[in-house]
């Protein structure tokens, strides 16, 4: 019997995305330290600012990591799992990034978002090709 394929490259990712959602959540935290707030933003823009940072990395992790696993664990290409992994984190540093400095449209916030859309769609879209061939041949 074959050993089942283990998603080691999605680990990886998997790894550094907790490691930035560590990063993420302690910039919360110190806004949260700094102005006494420990519920809400209490109408604090900084610290709105900091929990839609984090929020919005975490409204994207999730559906990513389990892309990437799927697709390596289905037989993708090690080398594209490895290009949307580095993709995704490069674009939730980016938007992390842009948002953190300013509510405004700036680049950070738009590579951010253009990036991590085509990650989930580059991701499912392979996915979809590869499970295609094995459930309709």
């Amino acid at each position: 019997m074959a050993t089942p394929a283990l998603p080691f490259v999605a680990a990886f990712y998997a790894a550094l995305t907790g490691l930035l959602c560590v990063v993420l959540s302690t910039l919360v935290i110190r806004q949260r330290m700094q102005t006494r707030i420990s519920i809400g933003d209490g109408g604090d823009g900084n610290l709105g600012r900091m929990a839609r940072v984090f929020g919005n990395f975490a409204e994207y992790a999730a559906l990513v990591l389990v892309l990437l696993a799927l697709l390596e664990i289905c037989g993708g290409s090690r080398l594209l799992v490895h290009a949307l992994g580095i993709c995704f984190i490069v674009s939730r540093m980016a938007h992390a990034f842009g948002l953190a400095m300013t509510t405004d449209v700036n680049p950070g916030r738009s590579a951010g978002i253009v990036l991590t859309l085509l990650t989930i769609l580059v991701a499912s879209i392979s996915l979809l090709m590869i499970v295609a061939r094995k459930i309709f041949a």
